[in-house]
């Protein structure tokens, strides 16, 4: 069986009055490779990136030519991966409505998770309680799954420790579409959903990618990349 590719989603660096970068979490790309995919990065198809503040200000709304051309690229891969950060684009909501609509996998993580939600009209809020933004934290809190989810299967535990290091949270009235499927049983916060009829997409609000003992979910994710070339 050939290996997958995985596009992970770049997102932008600026350099005061010089250059402008494209990222992504390294992390993310070694867990992956580690499960046996190959990975690239997914970058905008615009011209030129509006950088921001914070996750609420975006107002550029991606021209038909590009969002065509977005989803050309992500017809060649196999999955995508929404990683975190402290900013999010109007790219990365396109990249998850497409990924969405053609039903490749696709993983948020952190930002990603923001993303995720608000590709399917659903809003996201920054959070006034400092409680989840716990910055460098190996663990920071528990997290209750749902029996009755793809993310249980994976795990094969409903309590689970986890890190949390986000400024951002989704209410459940704005959430759309999505089941919910673990939550912060310390506030009630949503940790992760899903999206039913789907392969495979999966919001998850803590960093995976830092944690050894969630790898399975990288390996889940990998595998359902996978059966696109069987």
């Amino acid at each position: 069986m050939e290996k997958p590719f995985i596009g992970i989603v770049s997102k932008p660096i600026e350099v005061t009055d010089m250059w402008h970068y494209m990222s992504i979490v390294d992390d993310i790309r070694c867990v992956l490779v580690k499960n046996g995919a190959l990975v690239c990065s997914l970058l905008p198809s615009k011209s030129g990136i509006d950088f921001k503040l914070d996750e609420e200000i975006d107002s550029y709304n991606l021209s038909t030519e590009e969002i065509e051309d977005l989803e050309e690229v992500i017809k060649k891969l196999d999955g995508v991966v929404l990683e975190g950060g402290l900013v999010s684009n109007k790219y990365e909501e396109e990249v998850a409505r497409i990924c969405i609509r053609n039903d490749v996998p696709i993983l948020g993580i952190c930002s990603g998770f923001n993303n995720l939600v608000r590709a399917l009209g659903g809003r996201v809020h920054i959070d006034s309680n400092i409680f989840h933004n716990q910055f460098g934290a190996k663990v920071a809190h528990e997290v209750l799954i749902d029996k009755d989810s793809k993310l249980y299967s994976i795990l094969k535990t409903d309590r689970i420790l986890v890190n949390s290091i986000h400024t951002c949270i989704v209410i459940d009235d704005e959430l759309k579409e999505y089941k919910v499927v673990a939550r912060c049983p310390v506030d009630n916060t949503i940790e992760a959903f899903e999206l039913p009829n789907k392969r495979f997409v999966m919001g998850i609000k803590w960093h995976p990618e830092l944690m050894e003992s969630m790898n399975d979910i990288f390996k889940e994710f990998v595998g359902e990349c996978k059966k696109k070339g069987i």
